[in-house]
C-alpha cells in the first residue's frame, strides 16, 4: 500500500518511477533501462528485510558516479553517521514528509549535468522500496 501510495504521489508530479522490489531488481531496472531513458535520482529504503541497503547504493553510485540518492528510514538515528560516508545525498525519516520529499526530488534532479538530465519531464527515478 505504501508503495502504491508513493509512486501514484510521485507520478501525480510528474516522475516516471521504475520500481523494485529488491537490491537484484533495482541492479537489473538500472543497468537495462533504455539509453534515452537513464535513471537520473534513486530513492530507497534503508530497511530492507533481507538485504543491505548500502549494498544497493555503494553498486549504483559505481555504475554511474555522481548518482543523486535519497533514502528514506524510520532509524534516523542508526543510519545517520553511515548516510554522511555513504554517497546519499538525501536521508529522510519515515513517515515521509511529501512536500520535503518533492522538494528535495526536483532540487536534485534540478542540479543534475544537462548531459545527464533531460530537458523535458517527467523525471526518472528508480525506486527501491
Amino acid at each position: 500500500m505504501v508503495r502504491q501510495s508513493l509512486r501514484h504521489a510521485l507520478t501525480v508530479e510528474n516522475f516516471r518511477v521504475v520500481p523494485a522490489r529488491n537490491q537484484r531488481e533495482a541492479l537489473h531496472e538500472f543497468q537495462t533501462q533504455p539509453v534515452d531513458q537513464p535513471i537520473d535520482i534513486v530513492l530507497l529504503d534503508l530497511n530492507p528485510r533481507e538485504e543491505n541497503a548500502w549494498d544497493t547504493v555503494r553498486h549504483l553510485t559505481a555504475l554511474q558516479p555522481g548518482l543523486p540518492v535519497v533514502a528514506m528510514t524510520a532509524r534516523l538515528e542508526q543510519h545517520h553517521s553511515t548516510a554522511s560516508t555513504a554517497s546519499l545525498d538525501a536521508l529522510m525519516e519515515k513517515p515521509l514528509d511529501l512536500v520535503l520529499l518533492m522538494k528535495t526530488l526536483n532540487q536534485l534532479t534540478s542540479q543534475l549535468p544537462e548531459s545527464a538530465s533531460r530537458s523535458w519531464n517527467p523525471n526518472q527515478i528508480s525506486s527501491s522500496l
